[in-house]
């Protein structure tokens, strides 16, 4: 039996994080499984793993604390440690690695599922190599110093049609590197997971008797949440009473919070955190939105058309566009525009025909993207690379 080593970053809740553990049970049916995680904390997914997938740590929660005490307080001397700890981090993480090999044997194949080891690849004792790559070249400042950690892998994963255009275009020579297979989505799990309540409290209940539109995605810059409280801004000052309800967790949640106070939507606009199941708050909105500058492909669209939801979204680089069918799926809206995004809420709100053909246009959609379809591509993939 073949062997793969898989290594990610975390096992957490996020969408990434799902998408890397469906992949991972799904490849133990037919290879040898060895998963190395980078960081030892924060991986609730574990302890779901099948038994026959053996898994191993790279940094250990004391290094974890150590790195993330010195970039939280900024003194010379800890800005040099840091950096100093920032190139050690690397040496750590293949030497963990090699000894592994070393002590268990020869691997075939290393998945770099995150991305996070193109910086030491060529260090890992394993001869096929292969990247996922999650993000537009957009999110890149040195695209030189990335075509030299390219150039590390037998394959480069790009997770959809617009992405891969993208590499080509900029890396035409290396483009027999790029694959393209796009992410999948469980769509039987999603509707399951809506239907269960038991995580919910009487809050939660309650805030879900609201009309809402929903938007879930970390709270950072890329994800553009002013252009999002802007529009609502409008749609309040025309009387319209919608609430918008944003579930994610991020560095600028005091900064979003002070822009939805100076907008005087406190009663309209609510942070609700990270949510263990998301799904039963988008089964019970009226419509998903999203407003994010740039994107890889964005599995979180794919969650609004599988839960039946009219899906709006900024027409960012990359995967948006391609997910809503030009906008045959759901609507589109130019990046930042807030004051169309406005009127383009004030219509579907106002107009439920028009969100039902949309999610019903959008359900049919998503099953392009399902789980087992998609992870047949990716079985037939690994098959004749591992040839």
């Amino acid at each position: 039996m073949k062997r793969i080593l898989f290594k990610t970053g975390y096992m957490g809740l996020g969408a990434i994080e799902q998408l890397a553990f469906d992949m991972i049970v799904h490849l133990s049916k037919e290879y040898e499984v060895i998963l190395a995680i980078e960081n030892e904390i924060n991986n609730h997914l574990v302890e779901k793993l099948p038994e026959n997938v053996k898994y191993f740590y790279l940094k250990d929660e004391k290094f974890i604390n150590e790195m993330k005490s010195l970039r939280e307080n900024k003194t010379i001397f800890n800005r040099l440690k840091y950096n100093f700890l920032l190139y050690y981090e690397k040496v750590v993480c293949y030497k963990k690695i090699n000894r592994w090999i070393k002590e268990n044997g020869k691997v075939d194949l290393f998945i770099d599922y995150d991305g996070m080891s193109m910086k030491y690849a060529e260090k890992i004792d394993i001869d096929k190599k292969i990247v996922w790559q999650h993000t537009s070249l957009s999110n890149y400042k040195n695209l030189e110093r990335l075509e030299k950690r390219i150039l590390k892998y037998d394959k480069v994963i790009l997770i959809c049609d617009e992405m891969k255009e993208e590499y080509i275009q900029k890396f035409s020579h290396l483009k027999e590197k790029f694959i393209r297979l796009y992410n999948f989505i469980d769509v039987e799990r999603i509707e399951k997971m809506s239907l269960d309540e038991n995580n919910l409290t009487n809050e939660d209940k309650k805030n879900q008797e609201n009309s809402y539109c929903i938007s879930i995605a970390r709270l950072d810059e890329p994800k553009d949440f002013k252009t999002l409280i802007k529009s609502f801004k409008i749609l309040k000052e025309k009387g319209l009473d919608e609430k918008l309800y944003i579930i994610g967790e991020g560095e600028l949640r005091a900064e979003i919070e002070a822009d939805i106070k100076d907008s005087s939507l406190e009663d309209t606009v609510f942070l609700l955190g990270k949510k263990m199941n998301p799904y039963t708050w988008l089964k019970n909105s009226t419509l998903f939105v999203h407003s994010s500058k740039r994107e890889g492909f964005p599995a979180v669209l794919l969650e609004g058309l599988a839960s039946k939801k009219m899906v709006v979204s900024s027409e960012c680089n990359t995967g948006p566009k391609e997910v809503l069918g030009a906008g045959k799926y759901g609507v589109l809206y130019e990046v930042g525009d807030y004051k169309n995004l406005a009127l383009i809420l004030e219509e579907a709100l106002k107009n439920k025909e028009l969100r039902d053909r949309y999610s019903e246009k959008g359900y049919l959609r998503v099953k392009e993207f399902d789980r087992d379809k998609v992870l047949k591509e990716y079985s037939q993939f690994l098959k004749e690379l591992l040839v």
